[in-house]
């Protein structure tokens, strides 16, 4: 546990070594200067994400190659640690749901690095949304989502949700798929629970019991070709059908002992 607290501490130094970068790149963006602000901030993002891998003791294990340029990378989402994984490897702009931007910390390190915020379950955000998406393609920047919309269990990929896919669709800009998924080959516990965030388990609780389970190894299965569309809901399920065939699901067992907010206390057992 002592560990778990280390390093939960040390998550702050990348931050802080990398902070500079990202107040450069803020500056070029408010400043008009958008294509080398958002390249900036894309590659401040992935050293920031590869430092803080370190820091947490997550190991990769890729399949292929991840994208240069303006792609759109969309992924299966278990967990937040699937932000630093992609991050990593691929220095693109994020979308991510409105609350995250008034998180401690990582609220910061996201308005910083340029992420686009989407307000979910409001269709009326998407035209604004699909239109900053194409405006980051055309800069030569790409971007990175996550159609199913939230965290699911792991037992399989849920479906992936069309709409901001407009963006790539109008441009004709090319999407990759990718498909994540994590074991914890020294935990007492399955990685549904450590890795995997779903459900109305905290924030705070979640990461101390991940850092105290031993190495993660994140397994990252790259797409060999992009695909193209022009209709947002074929590319959805196009991109749906490459996702769940490179997908590993989470394991399940055994469980943790149930606590207060965790989805064992509320029955939440499918997702």
């Amino acid at each position: 546990m002592f560990l778990a607290h280390l390093r939960r501490l040390a998550v702050v130094l990348p931050v802080v070594l990398v902070a500079p970068f990202m107040v450069i790149a803020w500056c070029l963006r408010k400043l008009g200067v958008n294509r080398l602000g958002l390249a900036m901030a894309a590659r401040g993002q992935q050293i920031w994400a590869r430092m803080t891998l370190a820091v947490l003791g997550i190991r990769l294990d890729t399949l292929g190659k991840p994208p240069v340029g303006a792609f759109v990378v969309t992924a299966n989402h278990l967990s937040y640690i699937d932000v630093l994984v992609l991050g990593a490897l691929f220095p693109g702009r994020f979308i991510a749901k409105s609350e995250i931007a008034t998180w401690p910390l990582m609220g910061t390190i996201v308005r910083m690095s340029g992420t686009l915020f989407v307000r979910r379950g409001d269709r009326t955000d998407v035209p604004r949304m699909v239109g900053r998406m194409k405006a980051t393609l055309e800069a030569g920047v790409g971007i990175t989502f996550f159609p199913e919309g939230w965290a699911s269990r792991g037992l399989s990929v849920k479906r992936f949700h069309p709409g901001l896919l407009q963006s790539a669709v109008s441009g004709n800009f090319p999407c990759l798929p990718v498909a994540l998924s994590y074991s914890t080959p020294y935990s007492k516990l399955a990685p549904a629970w450590t890795v995997g965030w779903w459900g109305a388990v905290d924030l705070g609780p979640h990461i101390l019991r991940m850092l105290s389970q031993g190495p993660i190894v994140a397994r990252v299965r790259w797409a060999a070709e992009p695909l193209f569309g022009k209709d947002r809901k074929q590319l959805a399920e196009d991109l749906h059908a490459s996702v769940s065939k490179h997908f590993e699901p989470l394991g399940q067992e055994p469980l943790p002992t149930p606590l207060p907010g965790d989805p064992l206390a509320t029955d939440e057992l499918e997702d």
